[in-house]
């Protein structure tokens, strides 16, 4: 979990929601470096919700957090679902950083009109829903080269 997404729900609510540990900061597990660690692990690799900064940080490789260095160090597939206000939505720069993604080889899910989670009103920018992610994810793995054998 990014330092951002810890402010939006806790690390221990995650962890009993999904039965497993769940990993924050470039600490998080002694005696290993959890970037590549997660990175090799995954077999797919869904960001949702991609906040802007997310988006342009992963655009232009700078891995200052272990979310973007694991999207930097794996070769899974990456499924990146943005989340953005109406305005950061129409600047050109963010448009252009999630072209570069798309031309990088990471799966962009557009996003749609919904409620944004900063606001609460009906924006272009909200998050696809889960079922479009979902089908992107699988479609993502389908294509994915099958190189693992565990």
């Amino acid at each position: 979990m990014s330092e951002a997404a810890t402010k939006l729900v806790s690390v221990d609510a995650i962890s009993a929601v999904t039965k497993t540990p769940v990993w924050t900061g470039t600490l998080s597990n002694p005696g290993c470096i959890p970037h590549k660690e997660l990175a090799t692990w995954a077999d797919l690799v869904v960001v949702a919700p991609a906040t802007a900064g997310f988006v342009g940080r992963c655009a232009h490789g700078i891995s200052n957090d272990l979310p973007v260095s694991v999207v930097m160090s794996t070769d899974a597939p990456v499924v990146i679902a943005p989340a953005f206000s109406e305005q950061a939505l129409r600047k050109r720069s963010v448009q252009r950083n999630l072209e570069l993604l798309e031309e990088d080889g990471y799966i962009v899910v557009p996003s749609r009109i919904g409620t944004c989670a900063h606001t609460g009103e009906d924006s272009p920018g909200a998050m696809a829903d889960l079922g479009t992610i979902l089908d992107a994810s699988v479609s993502a793995l389908k294509r994915a080269p099958q190189t693992r054998t565990s």
